[in-house]
């Protein structure tokens, strides 16, 4: 099946989300170096799986100041196909900051709203510039046009009855044109309870997760973890800045987690047992 390899180039964030756990994260914030991301890159673009490379993590990528530099490089070392995308809360979207991002060749840029105003988003996100956020998403939305229909700009929120009033998914969507799915920009999509150790919600069945089999999540230090819903790095298969990433995806430890959820053991595992596995 496909890879998706996420790189947290920032573990850095403005945003104290009611539900993220950044704000009460304890393992060590950081920017990642920049050999260690060449190292992985170089390393990535040696694997045909891996179709997909996301610039995300417990943290706001566009705090890295790098964070243009690091697109440009990944275009430059990887197939055409292969999709490269960032998630911001849009905080530091600018419209210069979006022409650099496409021009270097980003895909998809995800912009967290999370919000249809200005007293939701400061409730959900502690984000006082909702009128800005959405100022400068619509300019880039239009300037990402401008490259073709292989780049785009998303902008997203989470559908929950304690985060959005009863008419608030309809009136988002309309906000942003619609869904992605009918030609729009807006998209809604679940919460996650981050591994059982955010807000409590129902956990699925025993089933895979296409996260714990399809995902390769690099903390800022170069460590592999779980997935991205280990926030903490609790669950950890390697480290880049000694191994490969083939070593890596391939170790006993990885490869244990990847069959207990194909055999659906999913609930026999660290972390997993209690995750939403959205």
């Amino acid at each position: 099946m496909p890879l998706q390899l996420q790189l947290e180039t920032s573990a850095y964030c403005n945003a104290k989300c009611i539900f993220c756990p950044y704000p009460t994260m304890k393992r060590p914030h950081g920017f990642m170096d920049m050999a260690l991301f060449h190292k992985i890159i170089d390393d990535a673009a040696t694997i045909p799986l891996i179709e997909d490379i996301t610039l995300t993590g417990l943290g706001e990528p566009l705090l890295d100041k790098r964070i243009v530099e690091r697109v440009r490089y990944i275009r430059q070392k990887v197939k055409p196909n292969v999709t490269v995308t960032a998630y911001t809360n849009g905080t530091f979207l600018t419209e210069q900051m979006a022409r650099d991002l496409v021009d270097a060749g980003l895909s998809i840029l995800y912009v967290s709203m999370n919000a249809i105003d200005a007293r939701r988003r400061s409730a959900i996100m502690k984000l006082d510039d909702f009128d800005k956020v959405v100022d400068q998403t619509r300019k880039a939305i239009e300037i990402f046009k401008t490259f073709g229909s292989n780049q785009s700009v998303v902008v997203k929120a989470i559908q929950e009855k304690d985060l959005m009033e009863s008419t608030d998914p309809e009136r988002f969507l309309e906000m942003w044109g619609g869904p992605v799915d009918l030609g729009g920009n807006g998209f809604l999509h679940m919460e996650g309870n981050w591994a059982g150790a955010m807000r409590p919600m129902r956990v699925l069945p025993e089933t895979a997760c296409n996260r714990a089999i399809g995902e390769i999540m690099v903390l800022w230090d170069g460590r592999v973890s779980l997935c991205c819903f280990d926030g903490e790095g609790e669950v950890i298969f390697g480290d880049f800045n000694k191994q490969t990433i083939r070593e890596v995806y391939n170790s006993e430890k990885a490869l244990n987690y990847r069959v207990a959820h194909a055999e659906g053991r999913r609930g026999s595992l660290p972390l997993c047992s209690t995750c939403t596995a959205i």
